[in-house]
């Protein structure tokens, strides 16, 4: 076996010890022993990081040098940068591997040679107040049949990601290329990165990985944060969109609307956002509904400050935004 046959696995953690623990338990009791793992430790300040390496007594796994503080974001770009090995992944330290999870992503791209990214099915896990963790017995997806080969469309590139962090396998050779903007949180990452790797992408649809939704999380709360890139997600599509314009943003519209109206309820807020944000899609704030602006507009009233900020957006998320109408991946 060659070190082209490696797999370069990126672990990031960050003051999280008890859970980093678990998570490069999984890497040793892979089915598939020939990888090596960087751990990432976004504290330098924290000692235990490096005693949990030294306690797995495993020459696969080391510790990141220099240790900066960079933050998630960047952390899961530097995973995506120039790598020896052929294959590599990245592990969120709240997050397992299934023992066989390696094996089956390498199966799983010499099947599809022409993909250069896999993603893995997840199991939701919950962490309990005591501690302890409930198995939900639910997956990210159906586990319908073996794969599938996921190419999104213009509804889907408005706000939503179907890859995840911890479930993404790569080839190498041009994941340099798939950086985002360093200034977005982590809870977007997954949906910016989607706008500039190849399509299609491969799913594998067997729950290979542990997701952890635990009680405490670095990401963030704050709702006019999410707001700003929701609008941007959507909007940039409406301002990027070629063909019959006045058509294809009729249609797209439609379909947000319908979505909002039936599945996710919640998006509404976002579609008016983004229809007085982006004149290109002022259609969403003229298709919508008389007792749904009224209560949108009373929104604003109570909170003139995340609104405003939600407003602003493409002025204050400067960098995000440019990626976005930038991206050439559009299908």
């Amino acid at each position: 076996m060659t070190y082209q046959d490696t797999v370069k696995v990126h672990i990031v953690t960050y003051r999280r010890p008890h859970l980093l623990v678990r998570a490069l338990k999984s890497l040793t009791k892979q089915t598939y022993t020939s990888w090596i793992a960087e751990v990432i430790n976004d504290d330098p300040t924290d000692d235990s990081v490096n005693q949990v390496i030294k306690n797995l007594n495993d020459s696969r796994i080391f510790l990141s040098q220099p240790m900066i503080h960079r933050g998630g974001t960047e952390n899961f770009n530097y995973a995506f940068r120039a790598q020896d090995t052929k294959y590599a992944c990245l592990l969120e330290d709240d997050n397992w591997y299934q023992e066989d999870f390696l094996q089956c992503m390498i199966s799983a791209l010499t099947n599809f040679p022409n993909i250069e990214l896999a993603c893995a099915n997840e199991i939701i896990w919950k962490e309990e107040p005591d501690g302890s963790w409930l198995n939900t017995q639910k997956t990210i997806w159906k586990y319908d049949n073996d794969f599938e080969l996921f190419k999104s469309n213009l509804l889907d590139k408005c706000g939503s990601a179907k890859i995840c962090n911890s479930s993404m396998f790569w080839r190498t050779k041009n994941s340099p290329n798939w950086q985002t903007p360093q200034s977005i949180p982590i809870d977007v990452t997954e949906h910016f990165r989607e706008r500039i790797i190849p399509h299609p992408i491969l799913l594998v649809k067997k729950p290979l990985v542990n997701y952890a939704e635990t009680i405490d999380s670095y990401r963030s709360s704050d709702v006019s944060r999410w707001g700003s890139y929701q609008v941007l997600l959507i909007g940039s599509i409406f301002e990027t969109v070629y063909g019959d314009m006045f058509d294809m943003r009729q249609q797209l519209a439609d379909s947000l609307w319908q979505k909002a109206f039936t599945s996710q309820k919640q998006l509404y807020t976002s579609l008016l956002f983004t229809g007085l944000v982006f004149k290109e899609a002022k259609i969403l704030w003229s298709m919508c509904p008389l007792n749904l602006k009224l209560r949108f507009l009373m929104t604003l009233v109570r909170r003139p400050v995340s609104s405003l900020l939600i407003l602003k957006s493409k002025i204050l998320q400067e960098e995000a935004y440019k990626f976005l109408v930038n991206s050439k991946n559009f299908t």
